[in-house]
């Protein structure tokens, strides 16, 4: 035997050792296919012995629905000849001597030998790691809050059906897409900067501390969220798993408690006004009978009976007024509750028989603004608006004619805005705001019949539906009062702070 030869066989024998040391199972075959060597670690995940698999085609570890494209995959590796892994992309199987198949990864590496091209398979059982990655996926799936796993370059490669759920996209939709797909407009500028200070510092963290977060809906529309962030260790590499929580039902739930706080600190401010009016407005009146009885008592005494009808007159005055205050009184402390039912009103035809049923001076004339809208609402509290409005108008002014206009716009999608603008001598600025306040009049009730109830009152209802209440005058000649009102209304009462903030 030459040195050659020895060498050759030394390095055949060294080549044969470290294949069968190697810890997964190796597969040695030949440009048509046929296995040349295999190791103990093959032998045992194929079940075959190794008589049974030397000159065989290597397609025989192969499922039968693998077989008809293999020679192609084969020819293609020999004809771009570098190490590389097989099937990639897909799942790979081997199928045993008992007809079972198992998941598989699979290294190709070309090797040069005297008979030529020759490929070593170094082939690995993953049914371990696949069983792993099955409850994982498992548990993801059962997961109460959507689950979304992306890479670090932000692409997503898991999804469960709670994700599919308050997303509205399907899991194909987003298996690929970036992470950013489901973020708002507004926010995906500065997302791949928060990506990065993530994994820069991985550890399980909420996102967005002191942030309000919102996720996009596939139909655009955006809802609020929370995210929990985890970084999750893998073969290829650090993954994130954020769990995404839908708390479009919380907010609400906090935003009608901050409804009802709100609801309650005005009801304890009009509790404190109704004090101050049952201790001076009501004991005004109530002051004024018993002054008019002593005097009634004294007449009599004296055998005056001339004066006491005047006395009478201005008792019953008196007595009326206390009236008008306890029938105002109870109307403010109604305002808000539904009234009557909802209904298909023509605004343009209720305010005419609104005006013509308050029996205004021969000098006061209506006019109302072309197509006013004909709409469903609560016809029964707008009423009692427009009633408060037209009274307020004619009973202020300071002429025998005059005249009042009903204007109207679509403020925006939500609301109507009218405005009920007369000709009368105008509101100064400085007390816009006191006059939807409960009895306060801008003149001395001895000058002007009323309690100063009628704009608290109007203001009152409106804000009760979400809408707003405004004044613009000078102060020297015409107000119009504006105020805004739902163009569809449910007939659920409510302090629409919501709905003001978008007025």
């Amino acid at each position: 035997m030459t040195n050659d030869s020895r060498d050759m066989k030394r390095t055949d024998d060294r080549f044969r050792q470290i294949v069968e040391a190697a810890p997964n199972a190796m597969v040695l075959v030949g440009k048509s296919g046929l296995i040349e060597m295999v190791n103990t670690q093959a032998e045992k995940i194929f079940g075959y012995n190794r008589a049974e698999l030397l000159g065989q085609s290597i397609d025989c570890l192969l499922p039968e629905r693998f077989r008809h494209h293999h020679p192609q995959h084969r020819a293609s590796f020999f004809s771009d000849l570098q190490p590389r892994a097989m099937g990639i992309g897909r799942d790979l199987y081997g199928r045993r001597k008992d007809g079972s198949e198992f998941p598989v990864e699979v290294g190709l590496n070309p090797i040069e030998t005297e008979d030529g091209i020759k490929v070593l398979s170094a082939i690995t059982d993953i049914s371990a790691r696949k069983r792993m990655e099955e409850r994982f996926r498992l548990v993801v799936e059962a997961a109460p809050n959507a689950m979304v796993m992306v890479d670090k370059s932000g692409l997503i490669e898991m999804v469960n059906t709670q994700a599919e759920k308050i997303f509205g996209y399907s899991r194909a939709e987003l298996l690929g897409q970036s992470i950013d797909y489901l973020l708002p407009e507004r926010f995906r500028h500065h997302h791949p900067q928060h990506r990065a200070s993530f994994f820069s510092d991985l550890q399980p963290r909420a996102m967005g501390i002191g942030r309000d977060l919102f996720g996009r809906h596939k139909d655009g529309s955006e809802f609020p969220v929370e995210v929990g962030l985890n970084p999750i260790e893998t073969e290829d590499g650090i993954k994130v798993l954020s769990a995404i929580t839908d708390i479009s039902a919380r907010v609400k739930a906090s935003e009608k408690l901050a409804e009802h706080h709100e609801e309650l600190e005005r009801s304890n401010k009009e509790l404190a006004t109704f004090a101050y009016v049952a201790s001076h407005d009501l004991k005004s009146p109530l002051r004024g009978i018993f002054q008019i009885s002593q005097w009634i008592e004294e007449d009599l005494g004296n055998g005056n009976a001339t004066s006491i009808p005047s006395h009478m007159d201005l008792l019953r005055g008196r007595l009326l007024r206390m009236e008008h205050l306890l029938d105002d009184l109870l109307a403010y402390s109604r305002a808000g509750r539904l009234e009557g039912g909802i209904s298909q009103i023509d605004l343009g035809m209720l305010a005419q028989n609104i005006f013509e049923m308050q029996t205004p001076p021969d000098g006061f004339k209506l006019t109302i603004a072309d197509d006013l809208p004909v709409f469903t609402t609560l016809a029964t509290p707008l009423e009692q608006v427009l009633r408060n409005l037209f009274t307020n108008a004619i009973k202020h002014h300071d002429r025998s004619t005059g005249n009042i206009h009903l204007g109207w716009q679509v403020k925006n999608k939500d609301y109507y805005e009218f405005s009920v603008t007369d000709d009368g001598p105008g509101i100064p600025p400085a007390y816009h705001n006191r006059v939807f306040v409960m009895f306060q009049t801008l003149r001395p009730r001895d000058e002007v019949e009323g309690s100063g109830m009628g704009l608290a009152l109007v203001k009152k209802i409106i804000e009760t539906y979400g809408g707003r209440t405004s004044i613009v005058s000078d102060g020297n000649r015409g107000t119009s009062i504006n105020f805004t009102w739902p163009i569809k209304i449910d007939g659920k009462v409510s302090i629409a702070n919501n709905a003001q903030a978008k007025l």
